[in-house]
């Protein structure tokens, strides 16, 4: 059966503070503000969306499915074409990251936090 709708357009991130978070994405990961979005280049683009109740703002949800019981897993991953140099990057800039992982030998990946406590993945692509 042939799709019936394009690609992912828009990503629309929950904050609580839009113009404090546009800054923080200009700063901590150099997207550019389109005055209406993040244009990445490529892919989605990322809108910001302000929250009524800051316990609103969460890109989780827990399964048994991914890294053991009751993981909280994220919904967004971003790609790295050299993640070590992301990370470092990332923890000078003063970002909460965890440490680099290697998975199942093949692949790459940390997580981190924005200002607002979204938690994204970012992964390196497959290692050959």
């Amino acid at each position: 059966m042939k799709n019936i709708v394009g690609h992912i357009d828009s990503v629309y991130l929950p904050v609580v503070d839009r113009e404090e978070s546009i800054k923080w994405y200009q700063e901590k990961l150099g997207f550019h503000w389109t005055g209406y979005s993040f244009d990445l280049g490529y892919g989605p683009e990322i809108m910001l969306v302000t929250v009524n109740n800051p316990e609103d703002v969460k890109l989780t949800y827990r399964t048994d499915h991914w890294e053991g019981e009751n993981y909280d897993m994220h919904i967004l991953t971003y790609r790295s074409d050299n993640i070590e140099e992301t990370y470092e990057t990332l923890k000078e800039r003063g970002v909460s990251v965890s440490e680099i992982k290697l998975y199942d030998g093949n692949r790459k990946n940390f997580r981190f936090y924005d200002l607002n406590g979204n938690r994204f993945d970012v992964w390196s692509g497959w290692l050959a």
